[in-house]
């Protein structure tokens, strides 16, 4: 009897132990395959975060080169328009020193004895006193006869203005300026921006 007990608890024992082994393998299997579940998870996680970041990446790159090319095209612009500006001013400049006095006081004379009864002669201020006494009796008489002589308050140069208002033809220094600015404007464009 004693063997049938030390048998009955050898066969408790080892049903016991062969439970608690079962039950530690499903654990360790549950634990393993919990492991593997986390594991696939943080690797998902990491290669989605990595694959977000090289989007983010390229975007702001894609944004970097569209602003440094906007800001080259802006400078470009930039550029063009001082360039032009300079140039004006230098065209305005080298115009007005060649509207000397004398060339005035010249044309002035020549249009009033033309006798252009319907038009007015405007000149600048600075060219009047020259031109007032450079007149001579003769044409002093022209200018009672109804020419008139105005001060203006442009630029060096004539402008010659329809008695009614109606039109007008500006010889004006920064009149010739616009007039001549496109043209250099063009042929500087083909020599500086030349692509």
């Amino acid at each position: 009897m004693e063997q049938q007990i030390q048998d009955l608890v050898d066969s408790i024992r080892k049903e016991g132990l062969e439970e608690a082994e079962k039950q530690r393998n499903e654990i360790i299997q549950k634990a393993k395959a919990e492991a593997d579940r986390i594991i696939k998870e943080a690797r998902d996680n990491a290669a989605k975060m990595i694959d977000d970041a090289a989007k983010e990446c390229a975007l702001r790159e894609q944004s970097a080169k569209a602003s440094i090319s906007q800001a080259a095209r802006d400078v470009s612009l930039s550029l063009r328009e001082e360039i032009n500006r300079q140039l004006a001013a230098i065209l305005s400049g080298e115009i007005r020193s060649s509207f000397d006095k004398d060339l005035v006081k010249k044309t002035v004379l020549s249009l009033i004895e033309a006798s252009l009864k319907d038009m007015d002669i405007e000149i600048s201020a600075d060219d009047a006193a020259s031109i007032v006494n450079g007149l001579s009796g003769e044409l002093a008489t022209k200018l009672k006869d109804g020419l008139e002589l105005k001060v203006g308050n442009g630029a060096s140069g004539i402008r010659l203005v329809s008695k009614d208002g109606s039109g007008y033809v500006d010889f004006s220094s920064s009149s010739l300026s616009e007039i001549l600015m496109p043209y250099l404007s063009q042929s500087i464009k083909e020599q500086i921006f030349s692509e």
